[in-house]
């Protein structure tokens, strides 16, 4: 048998009530003792509570509303639910708005103020106060970004742009580390790719703080990479991303060849497993059991 538009309005009213007595049941029972000035009742104590949420009680500047007829309760857990003046203010324009709008409108109002939907964008405020904060907060390790990839994924509702970078960072003397990050737009991506490299860091051995100590290859994939000490003043003769890579481990004097694809993402890893093979003197000897002298 069909159900009327009636008995579906009637069913959908049975749904927010339940659920609002659930939400109550479950830890807010101080609230509706709040609101209401006393103990909560089984039917329609959700709505008054909502109409008027403010009856019988009194402000509390860490505690949001008391009630004046009840015992205060030391469990943070018991506190109320309109802890700032923001959020009461707001639930009391919900509180009006409801009282004049008509009867479809009030179950939206209702359902909303069930899920706390008015509340998002003040925690969207408060969150996006916190990333100002943070935006401040200088980097402690130089930075730079050797490649940006944008990818878009075609949906029904249109286009989704996600964006992925590539950086290495370093400090100049001999610690550097790269990673990637992903983001909705470039400057997420890069602070999660400085995240990630901040927490993988190596260090380089380097003959006078200038140069490496011997020639070294590797090879990623199909990227072939070849390093060359040079001499004292001579500078940096690579390409632009082996060159970024010796600027934030503190190398200033270096040739470099790089064989095959000359993608960013496999010369990077190529350049970093050939650093990373180069060996000292006293490595070397550590290695052997000997002296430095001796080798």
């Amino acid at each position: 048998r069909p159900v009327s538009r009636r008995a579906q309005r009637v069913d959908t009213m049975d749904k927010v009530a339940r659920v609002g007595a659930a939400l109550l049941r479950r830890g807010s029972r101080s609230v509706a003792e709040t609101a209401r000035g006393g103990a909560p009742s089984t039917t329609g104590g959700w709505r008054e509570m909502l109409i008027n949420p403010t009856r019988g009680a009194q402000w509390h500047e860490t505690r949001g509303y008391v009630s004046s007829s009840l015992p205060r309760r030391a469990d943070d857990r018991f506190a109320p639910v309109f802890e700032t003046p923001e959020m009461d203010r707001e639930y009391e324009r919900l509180a009006e708005e409801i009282k004049r709008s008509p009867k479809k409108r009030q179950r939206f109002l209702l359902t909303e103020a069930l899920k706390g939907t008015r509340l998002k964008p003040l925690i969207a405020a408060e969150h996006e106060l916190l990333k100002e904060e943070d935006e401040f907060k200088p980097r402690e390790l130089q930075t730079r970004v050797i490649d940006v990839n944008r990818t878009c994924k075609v949906t029904k509702g249109g286009g989704l742009m996600n964006f992925t970078a590539l950086v290495v960072v370093g400090n100049g003397d001999g610690v550097v580390g790269f990673a990637t990050g992903k983001g909705k737009d470039v400057s997420l991506a890069v602070e999660k790719a400085y995240a990630r490299a901040s927490r993988s860091l190596v260090y380089i051995e380097r003959f006078e703080k200038s140069t490496i100590f011997h020639a070294q290859e590797a090879k990623h994939c199909k990227t072939k990479i070849r390093l060359m000490p040079a001499k004292a003043g001579e500078g940096l003769r690579c390409n632009q991303i082996v060159e970024s890579i010796c600027e934030m481990a503190g190398i200033t004097d270096l040739s470099a060849k790089v064989i095959g694809s000359h993608h960013p993402h496999n010369t990077v890893r190529a350049c970093f497993e050939a650093l990373e093979r180069i060996q000292s003197p006293a490595d070397v000897a550590a290695a052997r059991g000997v002296t430095v002298y001796r080798i």
